[in-house]
């Protein structure tokens, strides 16, 4: 079975965007990264290779025909470029002057990749609209999700941003990991502590007649993970089918859930690696073959859902000669 150029170019930028992931939580293993890195580069420029060859229609991308209703072309070609450079440059100013921060964080990552992509959209040839559209649409709604979103929930309800992923961390993650870890047959523990102002959530286990604590971190709960799967999911629908219907918002909601239930595997066979043969083997693990499993996971779901999307949605069996935003795979 012949695989579409688009479903290599999604899984290659998905293994970057995993290993840039893993990288920026603080969890470098650069085996593992340049791995992701070499692997997912590769899927990407082949994938492009065969779109060059298929010859696809020109097209104009989404978002500039979008403009287009309102602005003229030229003013399209000005506009996105400076809007980019804005937000770019905004950003940062905030950031030091008025956050009065100056470390590199995964959010700076997005938001000038973001500006950057507004910058270059006008710039590559319209015959990977598509391939552009996803990009900033991407950026776009990680953007909203990791920056707008929290700050403005942060701001309403008037607690920090620690306090909140603590306690979604908890009822989420950390309890749930817990009680299928007990059923299993691991003696394990929760432990919520919001004091300390770092680490808050705790999974206490038994191995060798020792306790052991296992912090869990933001980066290691989930969340970052599930913000990135929603972006990327609902990104690739909108340029592949152009519209959100209830069959795109089902499979949106079933692969939040599968997101979910793979962080809670991951951090249940990380658990029961420590229980059984200790820290060195968790830690080696929670390294090596937690992002491994989980993008197994995610690469599964991608598969099967757009299968099912595709016959929902009508899609046409064969697409190589159309127009690759008519076409368009985290």
């Amino acid at each position: 079975m012949r695989v579409s150029p688009n479903i290599l170019l999604l899984t290659g930028s998905l293994l970057i965007t995993a290993a840039l992931y893993n990288h920026y939580v603080g969890h470098s293993v650069y085996l593992v990264e340049i791995v992701f890195v070499t692997a997912g580069g590769l899927l990407a420029l082949y994938s492009l290779l065969l779109m060059s060859r298929s010859s696809p229609v020109a097209e104009e991308g989404m978002l500039g025909a979008f403009l287009g209703r309102y602005l003229g072309k030229e003013q399209v070609n000005i506009l996105l470029p400076l809007a980019g450079f804005l937000i770019t440059l905004s950003w940062s100013a905030w950031k030091i002057f008025v956050a009065m921060e100056t470390d590199l964080r995964i959010e700076d990552f997005i938001v000038t990749c973001f500006g950057l992509s507004l910058i270059l959209y006008t710039s590559t040839p319209s015959r990977f609209a598509a391939q552009k559209d996803f990009i900033v649409l991407y950026l776009m709604f990680m953007t909203i999700v990791f920056e707008v979103l929290w700050n403005v929930y942060t701001f309403l309800a008037g607690h920090s941003s620690t306090e909140i992923s603590a306690y979604t961390q908890y009822y989420f993650i950390t309890l749930p990991v817990v009680a299928i870890a007990q059923l299993i047959g691991v003696h394990a523990s929760a432990v919520l502590d919001t004091s300390s102002g770092g680490i808050t959530n705790y999974i206490n286990y038994d191995y060798s007649g020792h306790t052991i604590s296992l912090g869990v971190g933001v980066t290691c709960s989930g969340l970052y993970s599930a913000g990135l799967f929603f972006s990327a999911f609902l990104a690739f629908v909108l340029v592949r089918y152009r519209k959100v219907d209830g069959y795109v918002l089902l499979g949106l909601g079933i692969g939040l859930v599968v997101t979910w239930l793979s962080n809670i595997f991951r951090m249940v066979v990380t658990v029961l690696v420590g229980s059984i043969w200790g820290q060195p083997a968790l830690a080696t693990f929670h390294n090596y073959f937690g992002i491994i499993a989980f993008v197994i996971f995610i690469t599964v779901f991608w598969v099967l859902i757009l299968r099912w999307l595709d016959k929902a949605e009508e899609s046409p069996p064969s697409t190589e000669n159309r127009p690759i935003s008519a076409s368009a795979e985290q």
